[in-house]
């Protein structure tokens, strides 16, 4: 049984996402049962901390709580400027399911990306709570 599925996509810009949205929003129209739980990652706009990033970021929170939509995708799926803070979320993770002792992590990317994955996942483990496999395919 698999209570929750979060998917994290990790993506240099809004263009090169653009190609997911539109699977993305399937998936939140016949989503029934809030089983999936999608965050997207745009890392280029934190590079800058600039009034423009600073500014969009605000309109992109402000959006998505009075809309519960992402100003750039439309989706329902929360979007984040940056890199993933991916030992934090599974922390919290193991703290929304705590019944929950085996978590499995699927990973595909760039080796630095993967590395990061499995990294958080070796120093969440330590923890007396869920286990995080991880699994992974580099490109």
């Amino acid at each position: 049984l698999c209570p929750q599925i979060y998917f994290i996509w990790v993506t240099r810009t809004q263009r090169q996402f653009e190609w997911l949205a539109d699977i993305i929003r399937e998936v939140e129209e016949n989503d029934h049962q809030d089983l999936v739980s999608v965050h997207i990652y745009i890392t280029q706009l934190a590079e800058k901390f600039d009034l423009r990033t600073t500014m969009l970021y605000i309109c992109e929170r402000h959006f998505q709580k009075v809309l519960n939509r992402s100003l750039f995708t439309g989706l329902r799926s929360i979007t984040h400027f940056g890199r993933p803070p991916f030992e934090p979320f599974f922390n919290s993770l193991q703290e929304v399911h705590p019944q929950v002792r085996k978590i499995g992590v699927f990973s595909c990317g760039p080796p630095g990306m993967t590395k990061n994955v499995e990294k958080a996942c070796q120093l969440v483990n330590r923890q007396d709570r869920a286990h995080f496999m991880h699994h992974y395919e580099n490109f």
